[in-house]
């Protein structure tokens, strides 16, 4: 008999201390970026080797990711989630007390290996709260997080780290992570784990039908638009003539028009998966185009940099839904792969553009941007990867198990009656 899930309350009170979560490890993961000046004079390294932080950051987690998601899939969600995030946190804060390079590489290490298996199992978690046709708005609250990193998270951390040490942003955002996570062990619902999976189980997974279109168009729209984003500075002074105190203002209007792309996506991702995929590249590559074209015209540059902020937000709650929905038997292995595929596409984004530098001016970025996520649009359009209507499983399945495990309801004593409607 297939199992049955009992009307749920509103998620939504369970969902937001996903979301704040997300929003302060996403916070901490590129708190580097803004605090590079600091970090390199405190430490006495040069610039280029503190950047590095963020690029081992990101192919530590594509490297990981899966193989950790694997080994621990046989955890219950809830407590694999607090440990990854109290992981996370007591690495930040050892960051921030590190007396050398090597110690903060380590401890960022640290937090990179943590950091892919939260990823990996964050949008799982929450469809399994949120219930079943409910994963598209369920995966856009959590990931809203990000959005507001970039927004107000890494603006604010950036500010207190300028004033009063970037040892100390990272020591104040740890605890702000302590203190959410310690009201999330309170109100996050238990969900019993997902199939055990062994590490060697990840190419079995990876064969999923529709999978692995769904993670190499991931791996390459991430890597076009890192390529670009990640020296998006650069562009905005160089190409556009932007003075360095007016480049924060675009970026403000990049973050906003994000939370926009995030809300829109997932009221639309549930009903209409593979129209909204594809609006949404499709967007990106008019906005890339028009950088490219005409970078001094700040009218279209404004909108083009609103419109390009909206899309890639927007972009990965399609390709989680995406992953949610082809792999109903392992999400959050399946995950992990995404997750892997994202990270790798930030890393290697990050030495594209780097490499491109050397050779030609910023105005090149968004033209080879756009080439990237077209060749990701292709593989999209050219094997047509599974998108089914609906993530909750068909009737007829008997003997996998739920791909969104009801939340277990506090302990009570058990009857015939409500025996039934436990999973």
């Amino acid at each position: 008999m297939p199992p049955t899930h009992p009307p749920t309350t509103h998620p939504l009170p369970r969902l937001l201390p996903l979301s704040l979560l997300v929003f302060i490890i996403g916070t901490i993961e590129f708190l580097p970026v803004g605090l590079l000046p600091d970090i390199s004079r405190d430490l006495e390294v040069a610039p280029s080797r503190t950047g590095l932080l963020v690029t081992v950051y990101a192919f530590a987690v594509g490297l990981t990711a899966a193989p950790l998601t694997a080994r621990t899939s046989a955890w219950p969600r809830k407590r694999l989630f607090l440990t990854t995030c109290a992981v996370f946190m007591a690495a930040t804060a050892l960051s921030g007390l590190s007396p050398n390079y090597a110690t903060l590489a380590t401890t960022r290490l640290l937090c990179g290996l943590a950091h892919g298996v939260f990823y990996a199992i964050v949008a799982g978690y929450a469809a399994a709260i949120a219930g079943p046709g409910r994963s598209g708005r369920a995966t856009a609250i959590v990931f809203a997080g990000v959005s507001l990193a970039f927004v107000v998270g890494v603006p604010l951390g950036t500010t207190a780290g300028t004033a009063f040490g970037w040892r100390t942003a990272f020591l104040a955002t740890a605890a702000l992570g302590t203190v959410t996570l310690l009201t999330a062990a309170r109100l996050l619902p238990h969900v019993p784990p997902g199939p055990a999976l062994r590490v060697s189980d990840l190419p079995r997974v990876a064969r999923t039908p529709g999978l692995r279109p769904v993670v190499l168009t991931t791996g390459l729209v991430i890597l076009g638009h890192f390529t670009l984003y990640t020296y998006v500075t650069e562009f905005l002074r160089d190409a556009a003539g932007f003075a360095p105190a007016s480049v924060s203002a675009v970026l403000l209007l990049f973050g906003l028009t994000g939370i926009a792309g995030t809300w829109l996506s997932g009221a639309l991702v549930d009903t209409r998966p593979r129209t909204t995929l594809l609006g949404t590249l499709a967007l990106m590559a008019v906005s890339l185009t028009a950088l490219g074209a005409a970078p001094t015209y700040r009218p279209l540059l404004f909108l083009s940099i609103a419109t390009w902020g909206m899309a890639c937000t927007a972009l990965p709650v399609c390709f989680q839904t995406a992953v949610l929905r082809t792999a109903l038997d392992a999400p959050d292995a399946a995950s992990s792969l995404y997750v892997a595929a994202f990270n790798t596409g930030i890393g290697g984004g990050a030495l594209t553009g780097a490499l491109l530098l050397t050779v030609s001016p910023p105005t090149a970025l968004p033209w080879a941007a756009l080439s990237l996520l077209l060749t990701g649009t292709a593989t999209t359009l050219l094997t047509r990867p599974h998108h089914p209507a609906t993530d909750t499983p068909p009737p007829t399945r008997t003997t996998s198990p739920c791909p969104h495990p009801t939340p277990t309801p506090p302990t009570r004593k058990r009857t015939r009656q409500n025996s039934r409607h436990t999973p």
